[in-house]
């Protein structure tokens, strides 16, 4: 594995949340408040207006026409400012117009936002994961990192300041590999063990030949870690069996009471950002914590899972 030279410990001065008053969004705004509180930093609160048709129920009885909607989500905004000043936490509220997704990207890009926080109330379909549009392009296109908070963390509280470790999970691809910096952050900045995780197929559990492989993928995370460009402070080296990925990822970040899940995600253009992730989109539906994501650029032969494989014994 190879680093570049900009791996280095990221920092997290200036935060952005992004609200459109939801439940969802409501959760967003108190991780968002407990994260500056927890890291000091300051925050910029985010409303993009979207004018209704009069009637609408998304007036929420504060008026029928638009200036009487426009005028609601202002008192609403200022509420959430005055919430954040209240907490000792430095910040502006900004209502932007048009696109949400293109008003958030470049409201990240103007205020040089260090980390983007959103939630998100979507659940499992039947057949694929319905996933906030909005969300889903923002993980996908925003140079920043993206925490997300999932309607299975909607009701966790202080989460950030609970006593459990930040996961950080991999396949050992590049894209996911680098991750980690963002991932050792947090867990530096809030005085957390980082857990580093991969999943191993469940056909391997009960394969004789193959129980050396576990102490192999621990070797592996942890020249991770060591190759990181990073300082990860004694890293928990773990692999678990999942015949899917995403809900082996769940279950130890509910075991561990994890405070947060940490992965790395492919960067899309704005043209193909809803091309399926569905291991990042499902662990972020289904955990009880919040998900903190990185795009990265693919590149080819980004990858040290071949020089790992080498090492396993396979059964033919």
């Amino acid at each position: 594995m190879t680093t570049s030279a900009n791996d280095k410990m990221p920092c997290f001065d200036r935060l952005l949340v992004a609200t459109d008053f939801s439940a969802a969004s409501q959760a967003a705004c108190h991780m968002a408040i407990d994260t500056c509180i927890a890291l000091r930093a300051s925050l910029v609160i985010l409303h993009v207006f979207q004018p209704v048709e009069s009637g609408s129920p998304e007036t929420d009885g504060h008026g029928s026409d638009a200036q009487g909607h426009y005028d609601a989500c202002l008192s609403s905004l200022e509420a959430i400012r005055r919430q954040a000043v209240r907490a000792g936490v430095v910040c502006e509220a900004i209502l932007g117009n048009g696109s949400a997704t293109a008003t958030i990207l470049e409201t990240i890009s103007a205020k040089k936002i260090d980390l983007a926080i959103m939630g998100t109330s979507a659940l499992h379909g039947l057949e694929r994961i319905v996933f906030d549009s909005t969300t889903e392009a923002v993980l996908r296109q925003a140079p920043c990192p993206v925490l997300t908070v999932g309607p299975r963390a909607i009701t966790s509280e202080k989460v950030l300041q609970s006593d459990g470790p930040v996961v950080f999970a991999t396949d050992f691809h590049f894209i996911t590999i680098h991750a980690i910096r963002f991932a050792a952050c947090f867990s530096h900045l809030t005085g957390s063990r980082l857990h580093c995780l991969h999943v191993m197929p469940r056909t391997l559990e009960a394969c004789t030949q193959c129980q050396v492989v576990p102490s192999i993928m621990s070797e592996a995370l942890q020249q991770v870690a060591n190759e990181s460009g990073v300082v990860v402070e004694a890293p928990v080296c773990a692999t678990t069996y999942g015949s899917e990925v995403s809900s082996a990822v769940v279950e130890y970040a509910r075991q561990h009471n994890a405070k947060l899940i940490v992965l790395g995600v492919r960067k899309a253009s704005l043209e193909d950002s809803h091309a399926p992730l569905h291991i990042a989109y499902r662990i972020i539906t289904e955990t009880p914590c919040p998900v903190l994501t990185m795009a990265f650029e693919s590149q080819p032969d980004g990858t040290i899972e071949t020089t790992v494989r080498r090492k396993v014994p396979v059964a033919v």
